[in-house]
């Protein structure tokens, strides 16, 4: 009993703990921090001393979330799951949290103990040891797209003086034509490389998953309408936590690749289904599909079946929607259209972020 009651050795224990350990009063000042909020959440453990716990909550869990975990220690019961929270520098990331309350023996004094694993950084750590021939080939692309961006500005300059200081005449113009086509293609695929090597970090914030794919389908309604290609969306109404940006560009890239593979006209549908907490979408096109010897590499940077492509754009689609915590797979029938499955991961635990628990007991 005297070393469970040593506050050596219990700051010694916690010192060695690798997950944080954040002790609160019951309204959420905080009281004691681990060393491991140094390197998970950017603050020095003693720096944490006096500030609010709702610091390295996002905004949008302020309102319901966080309130509710503070009304549930309160009333000595417990939270665990996996929230979204927030680096000392602002940058979002998953945790699986523990809060509950805690009583200390003898005065009878009641905490409230906030346990956090980072999820990001285990994440990381899988893809180091399972994927790292990926991440070399993500290294690979970045420096391959550096090398070319500075030579391409060289040829696109040089061929328009060289262009200028020609006679016109309908020869030259097709030639400078065809050059500088050639220029731009290729600047557009370094982008796409530099984007495929950078991904930026999802920023989450609510969205009608609907609104998105309409908003990613708005630029390609002319070409559909002017190749008879019928389009039909039927979308269950939800609102869930995405990057707004990149799952539009993951909708872009299903579209293009669609039309592409429509010279004759079609269709393509898009709906959807909730399933075991998540939502499933089918990205259907009635296009050229894809040959089956060649379904498990559709994935891969660089592999392509187009004689001008690279596949560089549904690699991009795989990583921002391995991003989400979610999943792309294709099915394909050759000559009869390929079908694309997303999956995204539905809100957890929806009541503990739709209403105060507090308002709806003084309700009753």
């Amino acid at each position: 009993m005297d070393i469970v009651n040593s506050p050596e050795m219990i700051e010694k224990i916690l010192s060695s703990v690798r997950n944080v350990v954040i002790l609160t009063d019951l309204k959420g000042d905080i009281l004691y921090a681990n060393p491991a909020s140094e390197p998970i959440l950017g603050y020095f453990h003693d720096e944490l001393l006096g500030k609010e716990l709702s610091c390295i909550f996002s905004p949008e869990d302020l309102t319901y979330l966080y309130p509710n975990l503070l009304y549930l220690a309160q009333r000595d019961e417990s939270f665990e799951g996996e929230i979204m929270l927030l680096r000392k520098d602002g940058v979002r990331f998953f945790a699986s949290v523990l809060f509950r309350s805690v009583t200390e023996s003898g005065c009878g004094k009641t905490m409230g103990l906030f346990s956090i694993q980072d999820i990001d950084r285990e994440k990381q750590l899988e893809r180091a040891v399972s994927g790292i021939h990926y991440e070399d080939l993500i290294r690979v692309a970045s420096g391959v797209a550096h090398e070319l961006r500075n030579p391409l500005v060289g040829i696109g300059g040089f061929a328009n003086r060289l262009y200028k200081s020609c006679k016109p005449g309908d020869e030259h113009d097709r030639y400078y034509g065809h050059i500088i086509a050639n220029v731009m293609k290729i600047e557009e695929l370094v982008k796409k490389i530099e984007f495929f090597a950078s991904l930026p970090r999802p920023y989450f914030t609510e969205e009608s998953i609907r609104e998105l794919i309409e908003k990613a389908m708005q630029p390609f309604f002319h070409d559909m309408l002017k190749r008879n290609i019928k389009l039909t969306i039927d979308l269950e109404e939800l609102v869930l936590f995405l990057d707004r940006d990149l799952i539009i560009r993951v909708f872009s890239i299903l579209t293009g690749n669609a039309l592409d593979a429509m010279v004759k006209g079609g269709s393509i549908k898009i709906q959807s289904e909730t399933q075991n907490k998540q939502l499933k979408i089918f990205y259907v096109d009635t296009g050229s599909g894809i040959a089956p010897e060649n379904m498990g590499y559709v994935f891969n940077p660089f592999f392509s079946t187009k004689a001008d492509g690279v596949g560089i754009d549904l690699a991009t689609a795989k990583l921002i929607m391995d991003s989400h915590g979610g999943h792309i797979g294709v099915s394909s029938t050759k000559e009869k259209g390929t079908t694309f499955m997303l999956t995204l991961p539905l809100e957890r635990r929806r009541s503990i972020r739709m209403f105060k628990f507090e308002d709806k007991k003084d309700s009753k």
